[in-house]
């Protein structure tokens, strides 16, 4: 009978052993919450819940490579950046975004959803009026992205506003214009920075800034830079191109579209883009300067660029042969063009 007792009483502390190295909360799929976006660097609050007690562990990575990774705490000297669920379960943490960026966490092994946390551009503006019609303007964009479009501009009437100078972010994260011919008294200004979808970047606007110009008020507004609808037209485009489409680079740039220059004035397509209806985005990375009166036409697939023909690199067709809408737009967002079309023969003259 001993025996019994001795094999009962081992039982039984196995069982208490195995009770005191369970854990204390049962494992579950831990959840993640945010903000949908924040403006300007800075930090987010990302919280949610997981099993009391555990161990929350952040993944992230920037929207443009869309790479999970374990979340290095650098602000903190290094290590991997966790938090721990209190008793109900309920965890935060921070993370200082300088991009859009996507997160998620694991917890016991399980993953949560995916949370995308996208960033919007704050930038700030300085003007000043050191003579008389004169406006110097500094923008800093936050954050800090090069080649963004930017615009500085001026309140009118209605509460319209008029661009008075454009181009974009330099690689210092500034741009920097000096604006004549601005009528003399107390105006407002602010700065306006442009999109950058791939990597999570909204576009935004600074505070309005008032100062007093110099000389005498004028009811002419300045003359705006952005040029004006219609100023660069699609002439032409070859949505299905000749012969069977066998994907190689002959056949990807027999399609192309025709752009035209219907002012007498040159005019920089730098950062302009080129979408069709499923938003395939043809851009002008670099200056482009199409003379008064020219054309330029964009190929589908590779080749070398040159001032009547360049190439947008694809590997596949872009425009629908059973119909498609081509849509021009300046650096800032304005549309100059547009031209669509239903089935047809192959080709369109807009």
């Amino acid at each position: 009978m001993i025996y019994k007792l001795v094999a009962k009483a081992s039982v039984a502390g196995a069982l208490a052993a195995f009770v005191m190295a369970a854990p204390a909360y049962a494992a579950g799929t831990p959840t993640l919450t945010g903000p949908p976006s924040r403006a300007g660097f800075g930090p987010v609050t990302l919280s949610g819940t997981a099993g009391p007690g555990a161990t929350v562990r952040l993944y992230e990575t920037a929207i443009v490579f869309d790479d999970l990774q374990p979340a290095d705490d650098w602000e903190h000297g290094g290590g991997p950046l966790v938090a721990t669920a209190n008793s109900t379960g309920h965890w935060q943490l921070q993370r200082t975004l300088d991009s859009g960026f996507y997160f998620q966490v694991e917890s016991d092994g399980l993953r949560s959803n995916k949370l995308t946390v996208r960033i919007q551009q704050l930038p700030e503006l300085t003007v000043t009026s050191p003579s008389s019609g004169v406006v110097q303007a500094h923008v800093l964009a936050d954050p800090a992205q090069p080649s963004l479009p930017v615009q500085v501009q001026m309140a009118g009437s209605g509460g319209s506003w008029t661009s008075l100078a454009s181009g974009t972010i330099s690689e210092a994260g500034t741009f920097d214009a000096t604006i004549s011919h601005v009528s003399g008294g107390s105006q407002s200004f602010r700065a306006f920075v442009g999109a950058d979808p791939a990597n999570g970047v909204l576009a935004g606007y600074s505070a309005a800034h008032s100062i007093t110009v110099g000389g005498a008020p004028s009811s002419t507004p300045p003359k705006p830079t952005t040029p004006a609808t219609g100023s660069v037209q699609f002439t032409k485009i070859q949505y299905n191109s000749p012969g069977v489409d066998t994907g190689s680079t002959t056949s990807l740039n027999g399609e192309w579209f025709r752009l035209a220059n219907k002012t007498s004035a040159t005019i920089d397509l730098k950062l302009w883009t080129v979408r069709d209806a499923a938003n395939n985005t043809y851009t002008f990375w670099s200056s482009f300067r199409l003379g008064g009166g020219k054309s330029v036409y964009v190929h589908t697939g590779k080749g070398s660029n040159r001032s009547t023909d360049r190439y947008w690199g694809r590997a596949t067709h872009v425009w629908d042969n059973g119909g498609d809408t081509a849509t021009l737009r300046t650096a800032a967002g304005k549309t100059i063009d547009s031209c669509k079309w239903k089935v047809g023969n192959g080709t369109t003259n807009c």
